[in-house]
């Protein structure tokens, strides 16, 4: 388990203990499509997006999100992670853009390396936001909570 799956895991059990009401404003009728190759980091966030009166789909990588969508799954947010095999979350944002039912989705990219570059061209590719890992539990919700108002 590396640092980031540790941080992620103690930040849920702290959020799960001492849990905090956080009005969702994202509409509770579709689900989050949550892409990340790291299951335990993947479960946390889910946890925590769960405990704050969220719904969570998952995906392992790009592709099975892809597949995920084609199959019918209706989503508004995706949050996904940057750096994984098969289809990065560049261009997991760049397939989805050309795909007619994914016109309209806001998609979130988390990355624990991410340069200035990376994140210019993901914001160019479509990203409604792009944050570091480890993120604050709080300002994900937050970022959330807007994309769920626009």
């Amino acid at each position: 388990m590396n640092v980031e799956t540790k941080s992620a895991l103690a930040n849920v059990r702290s959020a799960t203990e001492n849990p905090v009401a956080i009005p969702a404003v994202y509409p509770m009728s579709k689900p989050i499509l949550l892409i990340d190759d790291d299951r335990s980091l993947r479960r946390a966030l889910r946890l925590h997006l769960e405990n704050s009166g969220f719904h969570c789909k998952e995906a392992d990588n790009g592709l099975e999100a892809l597949a995920l969508l084609d199959g019918g799954l209706n989503v508004d947010l995706i949050l996904s992670d940057y750096h994984m095999p098969v289809i990065n979350g560049l261009n997991f944002l760049k397939a989805l853009s050309y795909r007619l039912n994914g016109q309209g989705i806001r998609v979130i990219l988390l990355s624990g390396h991410m340069t200035k570059d990376m994140e210019h061209e993901a914001k160019e590719a479509g990203a409604f936001e792009v944050m570091a890992k480890p993120y604050d539990h709080q300002e994900l919700l937050a970022v959330v909570n807007r994309a769920g108002k626009q």
